[in-house]
């Protein structure tokens, strides 16, 4: 959702992830709980390569910049000597205008070839042509490896006059829900000191963090570079749990 201001005669645009949802889903190998995998991804063993599968339904490929900018996030704050590896894959149309999060799960478990095994841990991005079952939702962390972007949201909430390109919304989003998947904010990767938003669980009180649950990113146009980063006490936190 946005809140439009006229400054100047320039947009500050804010950007709130009410837009964003966690899920605890249970199942096995990769498909355990939001979180349990925070340590894994963030250090250098027993992991030493992390491989993304991005899968995507028609007329939502992401821009090679926004993953491009979140392997970048990731640099900044995970420990992988072998490398970060990235696959773009179209899939079918979900078929329907409304996704639930067992919709989600069961597109996942039909098409998701990357899996974690030998010295690779594997991630899955789902990008759907609908919407969640609450509209005002970006993106859904759901599993310790998972998490899916609904791309009719993101389209329908950029790119317009005074609103967010489509590409940093998209690259916010991304790097956004990964950091849950690295187990911010003490959903993984326990807190080094209390910064957790109680009313807003796994989310982080600073409002300039990329991990609060009200982010507010305000910009010129021509003049926005990207997402906020991660505050120091959700850096701290990922230092903590192997993370650099």
């Amino acid at each position: 959702m946005y809140r439009k201001k006229i400054i100047l005669f320039s947009v500050l645009l804010s950007l709130f992830f009410s837009a964003c949802q966690k899920e605890n889903v249970n199942s096995g190998n990769d498909y355990k709980t939001l979180g349990t995998a925070a340590h894994d991804l963030l250090a250098a063993a027993p992991y030493s390569l992390l491989q993304i599968e991005i899968e995507y339904m028609p007329g939502y490929a992401p821009d090679t910049t926004s993953v491009n900018g979140l392997v970048n996030f990731l640099q900044q704050h995970i420990y992988k000597p072998t490398g970060i590896q990235f696959f773009l894959k179209p899939i079918a149309s979900a078929g329907k205008p409304v996704l639930a999060l067992t919709d989600i799960a069961g597109i996942e478990k039909a098409h998701r070839t990357v899996f974690t095994s030998g010295s690779m841990i594997g991630v899955h991005i789902l990008i759907t042509d609908g919407h969640y079952t609450n509209p005002d939702i970006y993106a859904s962390s759901y599993w310790n490896t998972s998490f899916c972007v609904f791309g009719e949201t993101v389209k329908n909430n950029s790119d317009g006059p005074g609103e967010v390109s489509r590409l940093n919304l998209t690259t916010t989003v991304f790097e956004h829900e990964f950091g849950h998947l690295l187990g911010l904010v003490n959903q993984g990767s326990s807190m080094q000191l209390n910064h957790l938003d109680a009313a807003n669980g796994a989310h982080c009180i600073n409002r300039d963090c990329l991990m609060n649950y009200g982010i507010e990113i305000a910009f010129f146009p021509g003049t926005y570079t990207g997402p906020p980063p991660l505050d120091n006490n959700c850096v701290a936190d990922l230092k903590a749990n192997g993370g650099k």
